[in-house]
């Protein structure tokens, strides 16, 4: 996997892992293990009046048994008590099944002292580990996925061949959707700080597709030359959206949906994903989207 489609998974899991709550989350991290461990993991669904006996998945060859809790905020007292309460749910009935069993959460701040104080009392007071999966534990199972498989989980990534083989044909339907959107008022055009990635805050993985974009940004100019009228109307709407998504998203967040509202709802092949990234370079090199760096006076 090129450095490229590695980015762009980052920052998909990223953003998944950060907005799935609850079942969603749970079948998050099901979908993840299905595809990790194949024939291996089982996903365990709640079933008639017993429930799923405290068991959101198996996995049978290293004989670990999940439990996963993303409530829409975790507080410490809460977490405690659903651990106490499904461990002792657990134990009994899957005993003979499992020797380690995982807190899977969707804390990315981490848990409080207090969570890991109860995971190691009750380890030291039966005969299985237990620990908590997080934020980097599920990062790192991601990660671990084949390209096809990532593709089939976060949808079809841009890559650097991509960037190079991109033609004048893979941006039209990108700026063609764009320009279907309501336009405005000047474009600006001063040029961009050098500084910008670092003042808006933006991950190295968003840095790394922002490069990869720009390294095909002249095929957007001479699109633009080709059809002059369209750039100041696209680059308003992208100003418009840009100023919406601000008042409620961090960085990442704004990046990604813009690349959503550049390509419409559904990105459909690796192709269209780098017409999208080199359309948002060009915007951003033009400072049509996020913010300048703060001039310092004398």
């Amino acid at each position: 996997m090129d450095d490229v489609a590695r980015a762009f998974y980052e920052i998909k899991f990223e953003l998944a892992f950060e907005k799935n709550k609850a079942d969603e989350f749970q079948n998050f991290f099901s979908s993840i293990m299905e595809k990790r461990y194949p024939a291996d993991f089982g996903r365990v669904r709640p079933w008639g009046n017993v429930g799923d006996r405290k068991n959101d998945g198996y996995l049978r060859s290293q004989r670990i048994l999940f439990q996963v809790y993303a409530p829409n905020e975790i507080d410490s007292a809460t977490c405690v008590a659903k651990i106490r309460e499904d461990f002792a749910g657990a134990f009994p009935y899957w005993r003979e099944h499992f020797d380690s069993w995982v807190f899977v959460h969707n804390s990315r701040a981490g848990l409080g002292p207090d969570v890991t104080k109860i995971l190691l009392e009750l380890g030291a007071t039966h005969p299985v580990s237990l620990t908590q999966w997080g934020f980097e534990e599920l990062r790192q199972q991601v990660m671990a996925l084949k390209e096809g498989e990532l593709a089939s989980l976060l949808g079809p990534a841009p890559t650097r061949l991509g960037m190079v083989s991109l033609g004048l044909e893979d941006l039209a339907p990108v700026l063609d959707h764009i320009v279907r959107l309501p336009p405005a008022s000047e474009p600006d055009l001063r040029p961009v700080p050098a500084d910008k990635i670092q003042q808006n805050m933006l991950s190295p993985s968003v840095e790394v597709l922002l490069k990869a974009g720009m390294s095909r940004a002249d095929l957007v100019r001479k699109y633009f030359h080709l059809k002059p009228m369209l750039q100041d109307q696209i680059a308003e709407s992208f100003r418009d959206e840009y100023a919406r998504l601000r008042a409620s998203l961090d960085p990442d967040s704004i990046f990604m949906e813009l690349q959503r509202f550049a390509g419409g709802n559904v990105v459909r092949t690796p192709s269209t994903q780098s017409a999208v990234l080199a359309v948002l370079a060009f915007f951003f090199e033009e400072c049509d989207i996020f913010e300048r760096s703060v001039e310092v006076g004398p």
